[in-house]
C-alpha cells in the first residue's frame, strides 16, 4: 500500500490529563489540542463500537516532527490490561537520544520507573548501541535507544 507517511501513533491510557503532563515534562512533547468527542457516528462505525466517548489530546515533538495521540476512553472505558515487550501487537515506542546514560540519569532522577538500566546493545561481536527501557504512568514500556559509532 502507498501511503504518504505516518500521521500519528495513538495509546490508549487511563488518565489523560496525567499522561499529557508526563509526555511534556519527561519527554518534551508539545501538546498541540485536547478535546472530548462523542455523538459521533463516524467514531462509532470506524471503531466498531457504539456510543464512543473519549477524551483526546494530540502532542508534537517538535525536532523530530513525530505526532502522538493520547486517548483516554470514558465509553467504552478503558481496559487495564499487562504490556510487555514480547505480547502480539504494539509494544513500545522506541525513542533516539544522543546520551542514553544522561536520560537514564534524568528519568531516574524525577522517579520515573525503568526496566533496566542502560545497557549495550552487541550484535556479531561488537557495541552497536545502548538502550533501557522506562514505563510511563501505565505502565506503558518506552525505550530510550543511542546508535554508537561503529
Amino acid at each position: 500500500m502507498p501511503f504518504k507517511h505516518v500521521h500519528h501513533v495513538k495509546v490508549t491510557v487511563s488518565n489523560l490529563d496525567r499522561s499529557i503532563a508526563f509526555y511534556c515534562d519527561q519527554l518534551g512533547f508539545e501538546l498541540i489540542y485536547q478535546a472530548d468527542r462523542e455523538n459521533l457516528s463516524s467514531y462509532d462505525t470506524i471503531m466498531n463500537m457504539q456510543d464512543v466517548k473519549l477524551r483526546i489530546a494530540m502532542l508534537t515533538h517538535s525536532a523530530s516532527g513525530f505526532m502522538l495521540a493520547l486517548i483516554e476512553f470514558q465509553n467504552p472505558p478503558s481496559v487495564v490490561r499487562e504490556v510487555k515487550n514480547n505480547y502480539v501487537g504494539p509494544s513500545s515506542l522506541a525513542l533516539e537520544v544522543d546520551d542514553a546514560r544522561a536520560e537514564f540519569d534524568r528519568l531516574s532522577a524525577a522517579g520515573v520507573m525503568t526496566m533496566s538500566g542502560p545497557t549495550e546493545i552487541m550484535r556479531e561481536g561488537r557495541s552497536v548501541s545502548i538502550a533501557f527501557y522506562f514505563l510511563d504512568p501505565d505502565k506503558i514500556p518506552i525505550e530510550i535507544w543511542q546508535a554508537l559509532d561503529s
